[in-house]
């Protein structure tokens, strides 16, 4: 059973890097005609060099306006990322920042993406990159900081209509991380942040409540849980409203998760099922055994290496830091994200209030999931509340 206890821990931790929906077709209606989600923006690729002659690049999306008032920088999510961040999904493939390339144009803001340090864009899936191994092991905190610094430099300068645009930074999961960094850092170069799947905590600890029953109860209680006190009786189990078990769970018996047997499935189970995995995770980060976390850790799919970890384990969290900065900070977070738990965010948004700060606009969007449910733009040609939310506020930011 070990394998699903697994799984569910690493379901939406992978969802980004390979997401699948065959009965659907990937097309998207507009204006009453059915067209392609394949996007071909008025563009171009910016290469930037950094503080350590590091070559960087992106892509620059720029609207027609003869004023460009706005610029969105999207600050990458972990793992290798390209300036397209292209996926299958169904029966084809889409590049996921296509979207906020189209939009943002179409609102007639530009909007800069880039690749991760190390990577360039490749043919292979399901993430579609190739990786050069000596500058990928310098992706880290500090260097993704100092790495954005000089993108936005580079970015002002290569256009007139960029020089006095308002910088805004949209930062997704480790960007929402990076994104409060760069602005601590260098406030004077950016004017609010918008921020998706915020990690409150620091690193290790949203390691350890991922991989000790937090991220797992996600999925329990979204499919079982209906009366809503945080734990799964056996009746509760057994009705299966979504079918899930014998689909999910491969028929596993309600016993293979009361681990403690109390009579209900609780984080307190998967602290003792996921014991030998979370130990491992640790002991490999603290080794710095960079193979055993590229083979293993979400699967091997999203390559990350132990110094990675580790600066993130020094960093103050977002609990901290982001109660401390004071230009605008709009939150955008689902309820059912399985990677950055959603009670944090309230502890966050208290913490806020107590403070009598009104900089931050926190944002929690039910039965939404990490990519704040991104997909259903995609299968159904629906924009999900949450990321209408994020055009939104952008769109209509105005910080005088």
């Amino acid at each position: 059973m070990k394998t699903i206890f697994i799984f569910i821990c690493l379901l939406f931790l992978t969802a980004c890097a390979n997401n699948e929906n065959n009965d659907k077709n990937i097309y998207r209606e507009e204006n009453s005609d059915m067209k392609k989600v394949d996007f071909n923006p008025t563009s171009e690729i910016i290469e930037i060099t950094s503080f350590d002659g590091c070559v960087l690049k992106g892509r620059l999306t720029l609207p027609g306006e003869e004023k460009i008032d706005k610029i969105v920088i999207f600050v990458n999510s972990s793992g290798p990322h390209t300036y397209d961040t292209r996926r299958n999904f169904g029966n084809g493939i889409i590049n996921y920042n296509d979207l906020y390339a189209e939009r943002f144009q179409e609102q007639g803001i530009a909007f800069f993406a880039y690749n991760t340090r190390g990577v360039d864009i490749g043919d292979t899936p399901p993430l579609y990159y190739t990786l050069n191994e000596e500058q990928y092991l310098n992706y880290l905190p500090s260097i993704q900081v100092d790495d954005i610094y000089y993108m936005i430099n580079a970015v002002k300068s290569s256009d007139p209509r960029l020089a006095n645009s308002q910088v805004l930074l949209l930062g997704a999961s480790e960007g929402a991380i990076i994104a409060p960094l760069f602005a601590e850092k260098y406030p004077d170069m950016v004017d609010a942040l918008f921020l998706s799947a915020v990690p409150v905590d620091n690193m290790r600890d949203i390691l350890l409540w991922q991989n000790s029953g937090g991220s797992s109860m996600v999925f329990f209680r979204k499919n079982f849980d209906r009366d809503g006190d945080r734990r799964i009786s056996k009746e509760e189990y057994e009705a299966d409203p979504n079918k899930v078990i014998e689909t999910v769970l491969q028929n596993a018996d309600f016993s293979h998760f009361d681990a403690d047997g109390n009579g209900y499935i609780d984080e307190r189970d998967f602290v003792i099922i996921l014991k030998d995995w979370r130990e491992a995770i640790f002991r490999a980060i603290e080794n710095r055994d960079n193979k055993w976390l590229r083979s293993n850790y979400s699967n091997g799919l999203i390559p990350l290496n132990s110094e990675w970890f580790l600066e993130h384990f020094e960093l103050k969290s977002n609990m901290e830091l982001l109660p401390a900065l004071d230009l605008p900070i709009f939150i955008f977070h689902g309820a059912l994200d399985a990677n950055c738990d959603v009670y944090k965010i309230y502890e966050l948004r208290n913490k806020i209030m107590e403070l009598n700060k009104n900089n931050v606009i926190i944002n929690v969007f039910d039965d939404h999931d990490h990519d704040l449910n991104f997909p259903q733009y995609v299968t159904q040609a629906i924009m999900s509340e949450g990321m209408q939310s994020v055009f939104d506020s952008i769109y209509n930011f105005n910080p005088n």
